[in-house]
C-alpha cells in the first residue's frame, strides 16, 4: 500500500512538472511565431512602426527563454545531450551536495536555540493519558496478552531465574529483614506470646517459654537466611517452580490481562489527578530528547551525507527535479517575459537616441 501511494505521488509530481514545462516551452514558441509574423509584416508594411516594438519584445523574449531554459536544464541534464562544461550539476556534484546538505541541517536546524522551542512543547503525559483513556485500550491489552506468548515467556524466564539460583539473594535478604524486624520488636513479640498463656501458669514459666520461643524463631530465621540448603528455603524454591508451571496454564491469561487492566486504570487515574507527576514525566522526556538530539546531531549530518552518497547521481537528479523542477519552470516563464520587456526598453531607448 505504501509503495502504491508513493508511486501515485511520484506520478502526480511528474505530471505537474511536464505541465509546467509545456507552458514555458509554449510561451517560447509563441514568441517565436510572433517574431516570424513581425518580420513578415515589416517586410510588407515597413511604415507600421509599432511592429518594430513587438518584434523587439519577441526577439528579446526568445533570448531570455533560451538562456533560462539552458540554466534550468543544466542543473539536472546535459542540454540537448551536449557535453558542455558545468552542466548536469546535480549528478556531477552529488557527494558535495550531500555533505553540504548534512552540514546545513546540523548548523541551521539542530542548534540548541532552534530545537529548544520544539522540545519544550513535548507533552508526553497528555499523550499517555489520552491513549490510556481510549475505549479500545482494553481490547488492545487483551489482544496483546492473547497474541503475545507472555505466559510461556514468563515461565521460561522464571524457570531460568530459579535454575541459576538468582532468586537466592532475594530470599536471603527477605529473611534478613524479617530477622531484623523480630530483633527490633522482640519485647512486643514476647508480650504477645506471653498473653496467650492461661492465667494459672506461673510468670517465671511463661517468661522462660516466651524467651525460648522468641529466640527460637529469631534463630530459625537467621539460619534460613544464611543457609541456601535450609528446608524452608528449599520449600520456597519448590513453590516458585510450581508457580512457574501454573503461569503457563491457560487460566493465567485472564489473570495477567486483568492485572494489566487494573494497573493501567490506576496509572491513568493517578496521572489525571497528579499534575506534578505529569510535569515530572514531561520534563524528564524533554531533557532526554534535548540531550539525545544535541549528542547525536553530528550523526544526523553524517546520515544525510551518507544517504545522498548512496544514491545514484541520476536518481538524485531526478528526485530533486521532481521536487523543485515545477517551480523552476517559472524562471523560464519569467525569463521570457522579463527578457521581452528589457528588449522592448532597449529598442525604445535606441530609437529615442536616434531621434
Amino acid at each position: 500500500m505504501n509503495s502504491l501511494f508513493s508511486f501515485l505521488i511520484t506520478m502526480n509530481k511528474e505530471r505537474k512538472l511536464q505541465y509546467h514545462k509545456r507552458i514555458a516551452t509554449g510561451l517560447f514558441l509563441l514568441m517565436f511565431l510572433i517574431y516570424i509574423a513581425t518580420v513578415i509584416v515589416q517586410n510588407k508594411a515597413p511604415e507600421l512602426a509599432f511592429v518594430g516594438y513587438i518584434k523587439a519584445f519577441a526577439e528579446a523574449a526568445m533570448v531570455g527563454a533560451l538562456a533560462d531554459w539552458f540554466a534550468v536544464t543544466a542543473l539536472f541534464h546535459k542540454p540537448m545531450g551536449l557535453n558542455i562544461p558545468h552542466t548536469n550539476l546535480i549528478e556531477a556534484h552529488k557527494n558535495d551536495i550531500g555533505e553540504n546538505l548534512g552540514t546545513f541541517v546540523v548548523e541551521n536546524f539542530l542548534k540548541p536555540k532552534q530545537i529548544r522551542p520544539y522540545i519544550t512543547n513535548i507533552r508526553v503525559s497528555t499523550f499517555i493519558i489520552e491513549w490510556l483513556s481510549r475505549e479500545n485500550t482494553t481490547a488492545k491489552i487483551n489482544g496483546l496478552v492473547k497474541d503475545t506468548p507472555l505466559r510461556s515467556k514468563a515461565t521460561e524466564l522464571l524457570t531460568a531465574f530459579l535454575e541459576a539460583n538468582k532468586h537466592q539473594p532475594f530470599v536471603a535478604q527477605a529473611f534478613e529483614k524479617v530477622a531484623a524486624y523480630l530483633n527490633a520488636n522482640k519485647e512486643l513479640i514476647e508480650q504477645e506470646i506471653d498473653s496467650q498463656f492461661p492465667p494459672l501458669i506461673p510468670s517465671f514459666i511463661k517468661d522462660s517459654i516466651t524467651r525460648k520461643v522468641s529466640n527460637g524463631i529469631y534463630e530459625l530465621v537467621l539460619k534460613t537466611s544464611a543457609d541456601e540448603t535450609h528446608p524452608i528455603r528449599a520449600e520456597i524454591t519448590g513453590q516458585l517452580y510450581r508457580l512457574a508451571e501454573k503461569i503457563s496454564s491457560p487460566q493465567w491469561e485472564s489473570v495477567i490481562a486483568q492485572l494489566l487492566q487494573t494497573s493501567i486504570a490506576k496509572l491513568t487515574a493517578e496521572l489525571k489527578q497528579n499534575t506534578l507527576l505529569q510535569q515530572q514525566i514531561d520534563i524528564w522526556v524533554q531533557k532526554m530528547a534535548y540531550q539525545f538530539v544535541l549528542r547525536n546531531k553530528e550523526e544526523v549530518g553524517k546520515l544525510i551525507s551518507s544517504t545522498v552518497a548512496q544514491w545514484e547521481g541520476r536518481e538524485l537528479s531526478q528526485k530533486l527535479e521532481l521536487e523543485v523542477g515545477k517551480d523552476l519552470q517559472f524562471i523560464r516563464i519569467n525569463g521570457t517575459l522579463v527578457g521581452g520587456l528589457v528588449g522592448l526598453l532597449i529598442y525604445w531607448f535606441t530609437h529615442l537616441l536616434a531621434n
